[in-house]
């Protein structure tokens, strides 16, 4: 085995047990140790913007990637945002407290299940704290060639520092490397 998929999907014991999903933080952490002994790659995606989800639980998940991001940089953390699906009990919840879904097959043509956008639940300043958290991770604990050591380094301070408000390291890192055209 190479690479294991372990799906977190929150740092929060709350948030699974919430969710229902059978594990507890704890063993998410044994089984990355578990990994870093025999060499395993780990897949740890989250998500986060549950309906109702409290600014802790969110804090929590975060914490929770920037940990097993910093155990292994074979270790990816990826973090999503919650996606209503209709019919599942989080859903049926958020609908009974007033939450519409789309009323059309047009409306729901228009909805975004895919995209890295936030559902109603997310605030506009936690997205920008999320999408930050996700930048300087993704650019301190991904394998950097020479030129990105230093901007690299950056990140890792910013990181340890919790520190995501002046990212002048996005504009650098955009300057630098733009972004790959489509064709």
């Amino acid at each position: 085995m190479r690479r294991l998929l372990v799906g977190v999907e929150s740092g929060s014991n709350e948030m699974l047990k919430r969710i229902r999903k059978d594990i507890k933080i704890e063993q998410v952490f044994d089984t990355a140790e578990r990994m870093l002994k025999y060499d395993i790659a780990g897949h740890f995606p989250f998500i986060v913007g549950f309906p109702d989800e409290s600014d802790a639980s969110i804090q929590a998940t975060l914490d929770c990637a920037k940990k097993l991001r910093s155990l292994s940089a074979d270790f990816l953390t990826p973090i999503y945002y919650f996606k209503p699906y209709p019919g599942s009990e989080l859903v049926t919840e958020a609908v009974a407290r007033g939450f519409r879904l789309p009323q059309t097959l047009e409306a729901w043509a228009q909805f975004d299940y895919v995209a890295g956008l936030p559902g109603p639940w997310v605030s506009a300043e936690k997205f920008k704290l999320i999408e930050r958290f996700k930048f300087f991770h993704e650019l301190a604990w991904q394998r950097a060639s020479r030129s990105k050591k230093i901007l690299q380094q950056l990140a890792r301070y910013r990181c340890t520092q919790d520190e995501y408000r002046w990212p002048v390291e996005m504009l650098l890192t955009r300057w630098f490397i733009p972004a790959q055209r489509l064709s």
